[in-house]
């Protein structure tokens, strides 16, 4: 993570960059992508940012969160390494704090463009008419499927041996 006056924070009276920092953080721990950059992680924590700016109970949430999180921790949030941290957001995980931002973290990455077309998803196909003309079986990473027909027509085989005699004649007369 970046040293703190490298942070952006969208509301700093709000949240000061090394808290922002420590969101960042956490949001990289509750949805890992090793190799996606920080851009989209930077901006989905300032997207909850600017939506606690306007919602005071949110505001309130997250805070205080941060702050009991910062007073159980030995060091720096920021510098705590991922096993640490998941450690961290396990102890959490049945709070308020844990899960409100969860949610957040996964609706705000998740509609970040970037991380669309790192996870490969092509975006909404509804402006485009769905997905039924275009492509939505396209499954190039499966191998092609084998489908013979017989040369012969099929011959009814009559009733499959595990049905019961009653369930035979019943769906032979209601039909």
């Amino acid at each position: 993570m970046a040293a703190d006056s490298a942070v952006f924070s969208p509301h700093p009276d709000l949240f000061p960059p090394a808290r922002v920092a420590e969101l960042i953080v956490l949001a990289k721990a509750l949805y890992p992508h090793p190799d996606l950059r920080d851009g989209p992680y930077t901006r989905t924590v300032s997207s909850i940012i600017t939506q606690a700016a306007s919602d005071p109970g949110l505001y309130r949430t997250l805070s205080d969160g941060l702050r009991d999180l910062v007073q159980i921790t030995t060091s720096p949030i920021r510098d705590m390494d991922s096993k640490a941290i998941d450690c961290l957001l396990r102890a959490v995980e049945q709070t308020t704090f844990f899960n409100t931002l969860r949610p957040l973290v996964a609706f705000h990455l998740y509609d970040d463009r970037e991380v669309w077309e790192f996870i490969g998803y092509p975006g909404s196909s509804f402006e485009q008419g769905g997905y039924l003309h275009r492509g939505f079986d396209d499954l190039a990473w499966l191998p092609q499927p084998r489908i013979e027909e017989p040369a012969e027509p099929l011959l009814p085989i009559g009733p499959l041996p595990t049905m019961s005699p009653d369930v035979t004649e019943y769906a032979r007369t209601a039909g």
